[in-house]
This record gives C-alpha cells, sequence and structure tokens, in this order.
C-alpha cells in the first residue's frame, strides 16, 4: 500500500471520528440534566386575577365577588417521568400573588431532560410539614394556625369581598388549614402529556383557578358562609372538608 493511500484513509479516519464527537456532546451513557422552575399564576373564569375592592367575577351560585389577597402553601412536589422514574423534592414553598418572587419555584434537584408524564404536590402542608415554629421568620410565620383550633399553619388564606343578598358589599376569608388534629391538604396530579423538558432549564406554569374553589362538587353561595355572624370558616369543619373536595378542580398545568 503506498504512502499516499495511507496517508488518505488517515485523514477520512480523523474526520470520521470528529463528526462523531461532534454529534453528541455528552459522554457514553451520561443522561443531559435540566433544571426545572414551577410558576404558579392564578385566574377567574379564564382571565389573570387582580386584586382589589371592586367584584368583577362572578361564581357558579352568581354571587359578585373580587379577590383582596391570595397566599398558600404548596409542598412535597414529585415530577414524574414517562419511563416511570420519580423525582421527589420535600419541603414546602410558599406562594403570595401579591410577592412576584414567590410565584417561581426553582426545584432545588437536577432532573434528566426526559420526557414529563405528570406533575403532583400537596395543596397545603402534610402532618409532617404542619408543625408549629416550622417558620419562625419570614411572611410564612404569619400563616400560623391558632393552636386551640389544632396549630400548624394556614393551608390557604383566600380573601375578598362579595355582594350579599341584601346587594350590600361584605368581606369574605376562606382560610383553610387543619383543624383539630384531622388532616384537610389534599394530594393534586396534573397531566403533563409527556411533554419534553428541555436541556439546561424547563418551566412548568401551574393555574390556580380560584372560581373552583366555589364550584363542584359543592357549589358555594357566599351568602351561606359569609356573614356577619359568621364572618370566616376556620371552625367549620364542613366548609373546609367542602373547599378539600373543590381543590380536586382548583389547578391545571398551562399547555407549552
Amino acid at each position: 500500500m503506498s504512502k499516499r493511500s495511507i496517508f488518505t484513509k488517515c485523514i477520512a479516519l480523523v474526520a470520521l471520528l470528529t463528526l462523531w464527537a461532534c454529534g453528541d456532546d455528552h459522554e457514553p451513557g451520561v443522561t443531559a440534566q435540566t433544571t426545572v422552575t414551577i410558576d404558579f399564576e392564578h385566574f377567574v373564569n379564564g382571565a389573570p386575577v387582580t386584586l382589589g375592592s371592586e367584584t368583577p367575577y362572578t361564581n357558579a351560585a352568581g354571587n359578585s365577588f373580587g379577590v383582596t389577597l391570595l397566599r398558600y402553601f404548596i409542598s412535597d412536589v414529585v415530577l414524574h417521568l414517562e419511563g416511570g422514574d420519580t423525582i421527589a423534592v420535600p419541603g414546602a414553598h410558599y406562594v403570595d400573588h401579591d410577592d412576584p418572587a414567590t410565584r417561581s419555584y426553582v426545584l432545588d434537584v437536577e432532573v434528566p431532560a426526559e420526557r414529563l408524564a405528570s406533575v403532583s404536590f400537596v395543596m397545603g402542608l402534610p402532618p409532617a410539614l404542619n408543625v408549629s415554629g416550622s417558620f419562625s421568620t419570614g411572611p410564612e410565620a404569619l400563616m400560623e394556625w391558632p393552636e386551640m383550633m389544632g396549630g400548624g399553619y394556614h393551608f390557604m388564606k383566600f380573601e375578598g369581598r362579595y355582594i350579599n343578598d341584601a346587594s350590600e358589599p361584605f368581606n369574605f376569608r376562606a382560610h383553610t388549614g387543619g383543624l383539630h388534629d384531622v388532616d384537610y391538604s389534599f394530594d393534586v396530579v396534573l397531566d403533563a402529556g409527556n411533554r419534553p423538558l428541555p436541556e439546561g432549564a424547563a418551566t412548568l406554569t401551574v393555574v390556580m383557578n380560584l372560581e373552583q374553589w366555589f364550584t363542584a362538587p359543592h357549589e358555594w353561595d357566599l351568602n351561606d358562609y359569609f356573614t356577619a355572624a359568621m364572618p370566616g370558616i376556620m371552625a367549620n369543619a364542613a366548609a373546609q372538608e367542602s373547599l378539600q373536595d373543590n381543590g380536586a378542580t382548583v389547578f391545571s398545568l398551562e399547555t407549552p
């Protein structure tokens, strides 16, 4: 074989190896990773919520209402991948609609850049996390639940105004939490449709549809729950259970 032929074959081999190496930036057997951020958005009847003293929204019972405050905890996020693997992110995250920084939750874990089947989390705090004194500073500490009602923390503070049967504006406070050792947190599972998680960074947008708290399976006429004689529902076990049931349709996952 001539020296020219050997030289030509060597050049071809180097070119082939270069193309192979450039075709994949990852070491063989190493899965690309991504960092997942969950953004929380809040809607009423399909539109982004606006906080204020007006009553521009209508619930299923026909009550005109508005929203003045929305704060809540979600906890124990789990990402369910298409192949069956799960990525658990223990702990709680506090969301305040009026504080944009809290509406983004960067999951402190590396996630394979694969397809996502679903995402699940707990609305509120499960008993292991719902312990008085767990949050000693920051706005989370202001979510304390009265010790006489079992202690721990509010799962949600959803407040606003509605027009009552007397055609007058009346404040409502839909506060949820555990009551006398009964846990009213609940699991949320959202179908992600096996969407791909891009390498590097991925964002999931979870929407809380506020009108659904008052819709189904229990339709809420706010006149039945918020009156001068009964301005709140914290001590009302039936109301706490009702909102826990209605929570099944409150959350949705935006399509990418």
